[in-house]
């Protein structure tokens, strides 16, 4: 399994350019987007290497700055809306949404490289599980199916 900093680097040989981490300051904006004294360490370092562009990955998903500065209030839409059939982990970090109806988090933020979960509006249980933000961004790149 490749680190998240592998991840950028292969992905920068591939796309020159297409590949944009962010400044310290925008890191922070996005740690106090959601009120966190810290982020996942894993996170952040997708952050620093990739928060504003990731290449191919999670291409069309919502998981960028400036955009992911919203994503605590579109959680919030997201939870109340799918209510009947999912209740918000406590201490999850929605990280990325796929056009309103996929949403992606971790399900312990105070862990360095925490659980992700994809659930899809109107199911009754997650669509997929990964081990670790590091493992899901590996599926992203790796393109295994079921990643979106």
């Amino acid at each position: 399994m490749y680190t998240v900093s592998e991840i950028a680097e292969l992905l920068r040989r591939e796309e020159p350019g297409g590949v944009v981490g962010l400044e310290p300051s925008e890191v922070q904006q996005v740690q106090a987007a959601w009120e966190m004294i810290r982020l996942p360490s894993a996170y952040e370092e997708f952050l620093t290497n990739m928060g504003s562009r990731a290449g191919r990955v999670l291409l069309g998903t919502d998981a960028f700055f400036p955009t992911i500065l919203e994503m605590s209030e579109w959680a919030d839409e997201f939870f109340e809306e799918n209510a009947s059939n999912l209740a918000r982990p406590k201490d999850a970090l929605v990280f990325a949404m796929h056009q309103g109806y996929l949403a992606y988090w971790m399900s312990d933020a105070s862990i360095s490289d925490p659980e992700v979960t994809l659930f899809m509006e109107g199911e009754s249980k997650p669509m997929r599980v990964w081990p670790s933000f590091t493992a899901f961004l590996n599926s992203h790149y790796l393109d295994e199916p079921g990643v979106k």
